[in-house]
């Protein structure tokens, strides 16, 4: 079979390299963070009013798996949880001190292997890649 023929296959199997590539490279570096906490974490350093629920919409992942990534988390002392002033229902999410050290690391390895990966692309092609790929997912 022809990967390429097959345009979901190939994207689904880029993502997955991808995320290999960046776990390899964080356990070189003694983090120990997997490509999935890393992007829980780096969601949650741009956004510090989430919910699980939000984080679920977000990745497209049932509520419950989001439930055992933010205890992993919570367990490793990089997110915690405080209660909502207006819902004390609702568990607002936020990165700890150590959350927010480790995150810092962990992008520099992931933009080196961003690096990597674009190595050989114009800044047009990139640009060209991302226009395409934000069609692709608005599309479905």
């Amino acid at each position: 079979m022809n990967e390429a023929s097959h345009l979901g296959l190939l994207i689904a199997r880029t993502g997955l390299v991808l995320g290999k590539a960046v776990e390899r490279e964080f356990e070189n570096a003694g983090l120990e963070l997997s490509y999935q906490h890393f992007i829980f974490l780096n969601l949650l350093s741009k956004n510090n009013k989430l919910i699980q629920q939000d984080l679920a919409d977000i990745v497209k992942i049932d509520k419950s798996a989001v439930l055992r990534v933010i205890a992993a988390l919570e367990e490793k002392k990089l997110v915690e949880r405080t209660g909502d002033t207006c819902d004390r229902r609702k568990k607002m999410l936020h990165l700890t001190t150590g959350g927010k050290t480790l995150l810092k690391q962990a992008l520099q390895i992931e933009n080196k292997v961003n690096t990597k990966m674009q190595a050989g692309l114009t800044k047009e092609e990139v640009s060209t890649f991302i226009k395409v790929a934000l069609h692709l997912r608005d599309n479905i």
